[in-house]
C-alpha cells in the first residue's frame, strides 16, 4: 500500500504521481500489471493516476439502458400504473434491478458548504435501527393517526406546488410536470390522496405515492442533467448544425430548468416516508403489537428514496432512510406472522448512500459507508453483490477521493483492485475487491479532467485551493490504455488486464482536450490526434463517432483558427485546416447520408472564411463543389433517369460560401481574369438552384465593372442575365456603406449604360420576362419622371423594354375606339344568361357558345357587362381559363365601347364588377395568383374587392403549408379596407377555422355575425362552427349549436352537421349512443345517409366499446347492397381496422383486404381501382400494430405491382413500424426517398378524394411527398432510437421548409428529456380507421 502523503502535494496532480511512485515499491506501473497465473503481459506503463465519476455510467453517467432514450420508445413515467407494479414487487425481485445503473450524481444540487457541520459518520449496521416494540407509537398515535399524518405534512407544506407553480405548469403543458397532477385545488387532491391512505392504512397505497414522488424527481434529475449536457455542448460547439438557435436552445433549457427545480418532490416524498415511520398499526396475529407503516413498505420503495438522497446530497435524509430499511431486521418476514428474517443490505442501498456522502463532498461519511460495504462483503452480509454492482461501489470511492482532492487514495484504492487478483490466489478465498474494469480507468482519467469543488473538506480549516484539471496527466493515461491489445467488452466487467478505452472515455479525453485548446494552443494537435485515431479504431472497438463529438471537434478547430494568427501559429494553423479538408471531404469510399452531408456543409460554411484567410480559397471552394456533387450523387440514386436531381441542403452552403469565393477571386486575381473566375463561380451556384444575393452581387458586379470592354461585350447570355440579377439583390442606387469598399459598381443604371457601350443588344433583348419586368419594376420605383425620361435618352432603343407602357386605363379612360360598333343587346344578355344560376339543360359553356355566336356574327352583339360577369364567374368554377380570359377581353370592349362611356358611372361600375368577378373566377380555377393580380387592379384604381370575392379567395387557400394564417390575413385586410362581409364570406372563414381546430376564433366569429351584423346564419354557417367544436371535443357547444341550428326558422337539413356530430362521437369522445342518435335523427330529417355516414357507422360499431362486429359486418352489406352509395376504399379499411386492430385478428385482417381485389366494387372505377392507398394503409397499420413488419414487404411489392401510388401517409406507418422493431436506417431511407414539396406549399397526392368515383388515381411514377406528419413520424423515431442529435437535425430541416411555427414547436415540443417521447400520432385516415 501507499504511505501517506501530505494532501497538499497532491493539488498538483502531474508531480504527485512521480512523488507517490517514488516513495512506493508496491505501486508499480498499475497498467502492466500482470496476474500471477498470467504469461502475457500488457505494454509496459511509464505514468499513472485519473478518475471518472462520469465514466463509471452508473455514478454519473448517462445512467442504465431503461433509463435513458437508448431504450426502444421508452417514454419515460406518466401515470400511477409503474408505480403500482413496483410498490407491490417482492423485496427479491427488486434486488436483481439494475437501480444502481442510475445516474446520481449532483450537479445540479449544491454541495454543503462546510464541514464544520458534518453530518455524523455512518456507524456500525443496526446502529441507527429503529426500536421495534409496542411503546414505539403509542404516543404519537393516542391523538389519532390522520390528525398526526396532517400535522406532519403541513408542517412541511408538502401537499402539492405552489398555486403560481401550478398555473405555470398549465401555461406550459409541453414541459415537464409532476406525476400527481392536481384537478381542481392542488392542496385538496393531493391531500386526499394521501390522508386517505394513511386513514385506512393502505401501504400499497403510499408506497406507490412515494414511488411517484421519488420517480418524477428522478425523470426531474435525468432532464436537469441533460440540460446540463447541452449547455456544456454548446460551449464546446458540439452541435449537429449551425442552423441551431443557440440563443433561443439556450432561453429554453433555462426556462425548463427554472421549472423543474421548481419542484420539490424529494421533500414531499421524504415527509409521507416520516409519517408512516410514526403512524403504526397492530399486527393481525397479535393485536398487541404494532409497527410502524414504513415496515411493510417494498425495498424498492427504500432504494428509490435513497436514490433521491443521492441526488439531493441529503447525508441526514438517507441515514434516516438507511436506518429504518436495517431496521426491518428486527420485523416479522409477512404482517402478521413471527417469524423475522435476516436484512442483508443490497449493493443497490449501499451505492446510493454512499453516492450521497460523495456528492455531498463528505469524505469522511464516503470512507465510513465504504468500510461498512467492505465488512459485509467480508460478513458475507450483502445483497446482490454481482462483480458489475462491486464495481460500480469501488469506482465511486474513487471518485470520492478525487472530489475531496485526494488522488492519493484513489491510487490506493485503484491498487488494491489491482491486486486483488493476486491476493486471492495467494489466500486462496475470495476477497470482494473486484479487479478493475474499463470504467475504472475512465473514472481514474475524468478525475484528472474534472474540475475540483472548491468546497472545504472534513475540517473547519481554511478552504483548499482547487486544483485545475490536469489535462497532461489524463492525456498520459489515455495514450497508455490506447496502447493496450484488447477492446472494452462491458465498461464494468473487471479484467485483470487494462483494456482500450471505452466510450465514455473517448468523450471525456476529447471534451477536456477541446476545453484545454482555448488556454493552450498546442492541445488542437493532441485533439485532433486521438480523434483522428477514434475514426479508425472505432469499428474494431465497438466504439461510435458520436456526430456531437465530431461537430464538437471540428467547431474547436474552427474557434482556434478565428483565434490564431499566421505568423505565431503558421505550423498549428496548416495542420488544422489540413485535418479539416480530410474530414470535410467525405472522400472515405462510403455513401454518405443526406445528413451526414448537411451536417458537413454546415460546417465548411463555418470554417470557410479560415480557409480565405490563410490563402486556401481555392482548396475551399473544391469541398464545397464536392459536397454538393455528393448530395446530387446521393440524391440521383432515388430518382427515375430522366429526373435531374436539385440539390436540396446545399443551397445555405453555397450562399454563405459563394460571397468568400467570389471576394477571395476579386481580391486576388487580375483584372482580365477576374471575371471569369467570378463568373465560373456564379454559373455553378445558378445551375445549383443559388439566386444572387446581396453579399455576392457586389463582388461579381465589381469584376464585371473593371473589366476590358472586350471582355464585357464577349459573356454568355446567362452572365448576363446574371449580373442583371446581383444588380436587383442590391438597391438601385446602394449606399457606400452598402457596398465594398472600393467597388467600382455604383447603380443599376450605371450597369445598363455598361451594357449599352459595349453594344450587346441583343442579349438584353433576350432577357427574359419576368427579368425584365423586375428591372422595369425597379428602377421605376426608384427614380422620379425626370430622372427616368433622362436615362433612357441615354441608352439605345433596345433598353425601352425596361421603360414601363402607360398604365392600364382607367375605368373612367376611354380606349381607343373599337374596330367594329359596340350593340348591347339585352335580349342577347337573357339568352345566354339562361345557365344561370341552374339549368338542368344548360351549362356555362352553352352560354359561351352563344357569346361567341353573336359576337362573331356579320353584325355582331354583345351583352350587358353583368351577363360578361356572371359568365366569367362560371368558367373559373368550372377551371376553363382560356374561355374566361377569352370573355374577359370581351367585357373590356363592351366597357370602354361609347354605348357604356357615355355614362362614366355605369363605366365604373362595369369595369369594378368585371375585375371582382375576374378574383372569383381565377380563385375557383385555382390561379392564385393571376386572382391577386386582378384584386390589386382594384385596389390602384381607389376600389375595394366584394366579400364574394374575399370568400373566394379565402374558400380557394389551399395546398400551402398554412392555410389558416393566409385565410385569416385575406379577412384582416377584408376588415380593414371596410368590405362588409356577407353570410358567404363568414361561412369560408369559419370553415378554414374549423379545420385547423381553432374553435375559439371560429366561434368569436360566429357570434360576431349574429350580433354585429343584420346577417342571419345559415345551415353552412352552422355546420361549419358546429365542426369547429367537433374538432377539439368540445361536445357540449356542438350539442347546443347542433339544436340552435334545428330550430332556426331558415333551417334545410343538409348531411355534413349530422356526419360531424356522428364523426366526433365516433373519434374524438366516443359514444355510440350518440352517433345512433344522429343517425336516427338523419334518417328523420329525411336525409339520404352517405357513403361517409355507412364509414363513421361501421367505426362505431367495430371501434367502440363494446365491440359489435356483427353490427358493423350488416352495416357494411348495406353499403354493398345499396343502389345509392357505392363501396369505397374508406369502408374496407374500416373493416380491415376493427378486426386487425381492435380485435386484434391479424388473419382475418389480412382475408378482407385480399377479398378486395376480386369484389365487384374493385372494378366500378376503373380509373380508381380497389385496393388503393387508403386500403393499403389500413393493412399496414395493422402489421405495425402486430410488430408484424415481416408482412410488409409482401404487400408493398403488391402496391408497386398494382400501380397504387405511395402516400406520405403508408411512409409515417412504415417509419414507425421499422423504427419500433430496431431497423432505424430503413426507417430513415423510407424518410428520404419522399420528396418535399416546393417551399411554403403543402404536399399534393397523399388525401383521399371527396369524390374517388370521379378521381383518377394518381401515378405511381409521380413522387410522394412528405406531410408534416412524416417529420413528426421520423422525429419520433430518431429520439425513440436514442438519436437527439439526428433529431436535432431534422428540426433544422424543417425550419428551412417554412413550415407554420405551430407545426415546428409541435414537433420541437416532443422532445422534452431524450426518453420521453410521448405516444405516436396516427395519419388523418388511420386515426377514422
Amino acid at each position: 500500500m501507499l504511505p501517506k502523503v501530505t494532501s497538499h502535494l497532491f493539488l498538483h496532480t502531474s508531480r504527485a504521481v512521480a512523488l507517490v511512485q517514488n516513495q512506493s515499491g508496491t505501486l508499480r506501473n498499475v497498467l502492466q500489471h500482470q496476474s500471477s497465473g498470467s504469461t502475457t503481459s500488457t505494454v509496459p506503463w511509464t505514468t499513472g493516476p485519473g478518475s471518472s465519476w462520469g465514466g463509471a455510467g452508473t455514478g454519473a453517467g448517462p445512467g442504465g439502458a431503461k433509463f435513458n432514450a437508448g431504450s426502444k420508445f421508452y417514454t419515460g413515467y406518466t401515470g400511477a400504473g409503474r408505480a403500482v407494479t413496483q410498490a407491490n414487487t417482492s423485496a427479491g425481485q427488486d434486488l436483481t434491478k439494475d437501480d444502481d445503473k442510475e445516474d446520481v450524481s449532483t450537479s445540479l444540487v449544491k454541495s454543503r458548504q462546510s464541514s464544520s457541520h458534518h453530518s455524523p459518520p455512518l456507524a456500525r449496521r443496526h446502529s441507527f435501527s429503529l426500536p421495534s416494540g409496542p411503546r414505539d407509537l403509542a404516543q404519537e398515535t393516542g391523538t389519532g393517526v390522520l390528525h398526526t399524518v396532517q400535522l406532519h405534512l403541513r408542517a412541511r407544506h408538502t401537499f402539492a406546488p405552489s398555486a403560481e407553480h401550478e398555473q405555470q405548469n398549465r401555461q406550459q403543458p409541453s414541459q415537464s410536470r409532476s406525476p400527481i397532477s392536481p384537478d381542481d385545488s392542488p392542496q385538496s387532491s393531493f391531500a386526499i390522496n394521501v390522508e386517505e391512505a394513511f386513514a385506512t392504512k393502505n401501504v400499497p397505497r403510499l408506497a406507490q405515492l412515494i414511488m411517484e414522488l421519488a420517480d418524477r424527481d428522478h425523470d426531474v434529475q435525468k432532464s436537469l442533467r441533460s440540460i446540463d449536457v447541452r449547455a456544456r455542448r454548446r460551449r464546446l460547439g458540439a452541435q449537429t448544425s449551425s442552423l441551431i438557435d443557440e440563443a433561443a436552445a439556450e432561453e429554453a433549457d433555462s426556462k425548463g430548468k427554472d421549472s423543474l427545480l421548481s419542484e420539490d418532490n424529494f421533500r414531499t416524498a421524504m415527509s409521507i416516508f416520516d409519517a408512516a415511520c410514526i403512524t403504526s398499526e397492530s399486527d393481525s396475529g397479535n393485536p398487541q403489537k404494532r409497527s410502524a407503516l414504513a415496515f411493510r413498505f417494498p425495498v424498492n420503495v427504500y432504494h428509490a428514496l435513497l436514490r433521491s438522497c443521492a441526488y439531493h446530497a441529503s447525508t441526514d435524509a438517507a441515514l434516516r432512510v438507511y436506518s429504518h430499511l436495517e431496521a426491518r431486521v428486527r420485523q416479522p418476514l409477512t404482517h402478521g406472522s413471527e417469524t423475522s428474517t435476516p436484512f442483508y443490505p443490497s449493493t443497490t442501498a449501499i451505492y446510493y448512500l454512499l453516492s450521497t456522502y460523495v456528492n455531498a463532498n463528505d469524505l469522511v461519511g464516503a470512507t465510513e459507508v465504504f468500510s461498512e460495504f467492505k465488512d459485509l462483503c467480508a460478513r458475507k452480509e450483502i445483497a446482490n453483490l454481482e462483480p458489475s454492482s462491486n464495481v460500480r461501489i469501488w469506482n465511486k470511492m474513487i471518485e470520492a477521493y478525487f472530489r475531496a482532492g485526494q488522488p492519493a487514495g484513489a491510487l490506493r484504492l485503484l491498487e488494491t483492485m489491482m491486486d486483488a487478483e493476486s491476493i486471492e490466489k495467494a489466500k486462496g478465498e475470495k476477497v470482494f475487491v473486484p479487479s478493475p474494469a474499463s470504467s475504472t480507468f475512465t473514472t481514474v482519467i475524468n478525475g484528472f479532467c474534472s474540475q475540483i469543488p472548491n468546497d472545504p473538506i472534513n475540517s473547519g480549516s481554511a478552504p483548499i485551493p482547487s486544483p485545475q484539471p490536469d489535462v497532461a496527466t489524463a492525456l498520459s493515461w489515455f495514450n497508455r490504455l490506447l496502447l493496450q491489445p484488447n477492446p472494452s467488452a462491458n465498461p464494468f466487467e473487471s479484467s485483470s488486464e487494462p483494456t482500450r478505452p471505452d466510450q465514455k472515455a473517448w468523450t471525456v479525453m476529447l471534451e477536456m482536450l477541446s476545453q484545454a485548446v482555448s488556454t493552450d494552443k498546442s492541445r488542437i494537435q493532441d485533439l485532433n490526434r486521438l480523434f483522428g485515431v477514434l475514426v479508425d479504431c472505432a469499428a474494431k472497438d465497438n466504439l461510435e463517432v458520436k456526430p456531437t463529438l465530431r461537430s464538437m471537434v471540428l467547431s474547436t478547430n474552427v474557434r482556434f483558427l478565428e483565434q490564431a494568427t499566421d505568423s505565431e501559429d503558421k505550423d498549428l494553423v496548416h495542420a488544422s485546416l489540413a485535418f479539416l479538408a480530410h474530414h470535410i471531404s467525405l472522400d472515405n469510399g462510403t455513401r454518405p447520408s443526406l445528413l451526414h452531408i448537411g451536417e458537413t456543409q454546415a460546417l465548411l460554411a463555418s470554417v470557410y472564411p479560415q480557409f480565405v484567410r490563410f490563402g486556401m480559397a481555392e482548396k475551399a471552394w473544391e469541398l464545397a463543389k464536392g459536397l454538393v456533387a455528393q448530395e446530387l450523387s446521393v440524391l440521383e440514386e432515388t430518382l427515375e433517369k430522366d429526373e435531374k436531381p436539385e440539390a436540396k441542403i446545399s443551397g445555405q452552403l453555397l450562399n454563405k460560401v459563394v460571397p468568400l469565393a467570389l471576394e477571395a477571386i476579386v481580391s486576388s486575381s487580375s483584372e482580365t481574369s477576374a471575371l471569369s473566375e467570378a463568373l465560373q463561380v456564379m454559373r455553378y451556384a445558378v445551375r445549383t438552384g443559388v439566386k444572387p444575393t446581396s453579399a455576392m452581387a457586389p463582388h461579381l458586379l465589381r469584376a464585371f465593372m473593371v473589366s476590358p470592354i472586350e471582355i464585357q461585350r464577349d459573356l454568355a447570355q446567362q452572365d448576363y442575365e446574371s449580373l442583371l440579377s446581383c444588380a436587383l439583390a442590391l438597391p438601385v442606387n446602394p449606399s457606400n456603406n452598402e457596398l465594398p469598399q472600393g467597388c467600382a459598381y455604383q447603380s443599376l443604371m450605371a450597369l445598363l449604360k455598361v451594357f449599352d457601350n459595349a453594344g450587346i443588344d441583343s442579349h438584353v433583348q433576350a432577357v427574359p420576362r419576368k427579368l425584365a419586368l423586375a428591372v422595369m419594376t425597379a428602377l421605376h420605383e426608384s427614380l422620379d419622371a425626370h430622372q427616368l425620361a433622362e436615362f433612357f435618352g441615354t441608352v439605345g432603343p433596345v433598353f425601352q423594354r425596361f421603360k414601363r407602357p402607360p398604365p392600364p386605363p382607367s375605368p373612367a379612360t376611354e380606349l381607343s375606339a373599337p374596330r367594329v360598333p359596340v350593340i348591347v343587346d339585352a335580349e342577347l344578355s337573357r339568352y345566354i344568361d339562361e345557365w344561370y344560376p341552374s339549368n338542368r339543360s344548360r351549362t356555362v359553356h352553352d352560354g359561351y357558345a352563344r357569346l361567341q355566336e353573336a359576337i362573331s356574327a356579320p353584325s355582331p352583339r354583345y351583352p350587358h357587362p353583368t351577363t360578361l360577369g356572371r359568365l366569367i364567374n362560371g368558367l373559373g368554377r368550372a377551371r376553363d381559363i382560356s374561355a374566361l380570359q377569352s370573355v374577359y377581353d370581351t367585357a373590356q370592349q363592351v366597357i370602354f365601347s361609347p354605348y357604356v362611356s357615355a355614362n362614366p358611372s355605369s363605366q365604373s361600375q362595369a369595369w369594378f364588377q368585371i375585375e371582382d368577378q375576374m378574383i372569383v373566377a381565377y380563385a375557383h380555377a385555382g390561379d392564385m395568383e393571376s386572382a391577386y393580380a386582378h384584386r390589386d387592379r382594384i385596389s390602384a384604381a381607389g376600389g375595394v374587392p366584394s366579400p364574394d370575392a374575399y370568400g373566394s379567395l379565402i374558400e380557394c387557400v389551399r395546398d400551402t403549408t398554412d392555410d389558416t394564417s393566409n385565410a385569416m390575413a385575406l379577412f384582416t385586410e377584408c376588415q380593414m379596407r371596410g368590405t362588409k362581409p356577407n353570410v358567404y364570406l363568414y361561412n369560408t372563414i369559419i370553415s378554414k377555422l374549423a379545420k385547423a381546430r381553432k374553435a375559439d376564433f371560429a366561434l368569436d366569429l360566429f357570434e360576431q355575425m349574429k350580433t354585429s351584423t343584420s346577417l342571419r346564419p345559415s345551415s353552412i354557417t352552422y355546420g361549419a362552427v358546429i365542426a369547429a367544436c367537433a374538432r377539439v371535443g368540445d361536445t357540449q357547444a356542438a350539442e347546443r349549436l347542433f339544436e340552435e341550428m334545428a330550430g332556426q326558422p331558415n333551417f334545410k337539413p343538409r348531411i355534413p352537421p349530422y356526419n360531424t356530430m356522428m364523426q366526433m362521437y365516433t373519434h374524438t369522445k366516443p359514444d355510440r349512443g350518440r352517433v345512433l342518435h344522429f343517425y336516427q335523427l338523419m334518417l328523420k330529417a329525411g336525409i339520404k345517409p352517405s357513403a361517409h355516414t355507412y364509414k363513421l357507422l361501421i367505426d362505431a360499431y367495430g371501434t367502440i366499446e363494446p365491440i359489435d362486429i356483427e353490427a358493423a359486418e350488416e352495416t357494411f352489406k348495406k353499403v354493398e347492397s345499396s343502389a345509392e352509395t357505392s363501396l369505397q376504399s374508406t369502408h374496407w379499411a374500416a373493416l380491415i381496422n376493427a378486426y386487425g386492430c381492435v380485435l386484434k385478428d391479424l388473419d382475418k385482417a389480412i382475408s378482407v383486404f385480399n377479398s378486395i381485389a376480386s369484389h365487384p366494387s374493385a372494378r366500378r372505377n376503373p380509373l380508381n381501382p380497389l385496393p388503393d392507398a387508403v386500403t393499403y394503409e389500413s393493412l399496414i397499420n395493422v402489421f405495425v400494430i402486430h410488430k408484424r413488419m415481416d408482412h410488409v414487404r409482401t404487400y408493398l411489392a403488391k402496391l408497386q405491382a398494382s400501380g397504387v401510388h405511395m402516400t406520405a401517409y403508408i411512409a409515417n406507418l412504415l417509419i414507425k413500424g421499422y423504427s419500433a422493431a430496431g431497423d432505424i436506417e430503413e426507417a430513415r431511407r423510407v424518410f428520404e426517398s419522399l420528396a418535399d414539396p416546393p417551399s411554403g406549399v403543402a404536399a399534393p397526392n397523399n388525401h383521399v378524394p371527396h369524390n374517388p368515383a370521379s378521381a383518377s388515381s394518381v401515378p405511381p411514377s409521380e413522387p410522394s411527398y412528405r406531410e408534416p406528419s412524416t417529420w413528426e413520424a421520423m422525429f419520433r423515431a430518431e429520439l425513440g432510437n436514442g438519436h437527439r442529435d439526428r433529431a436535432v437535425a431534422l428540426l433544422d430541416r424543417l425550419r428551412e421548409r417554412q413550415f407554420p411555427h405551430a407545426v415546428y414547436q409541435r414537433i420541437r415540443g416532443i422532445m422534452g428529456d431524450d426518453d420521453s417521447v410521448t405516444p405516436w400520432a396516427q395519419s388523418p385516415s388511420s386515426q377514422s380507421l
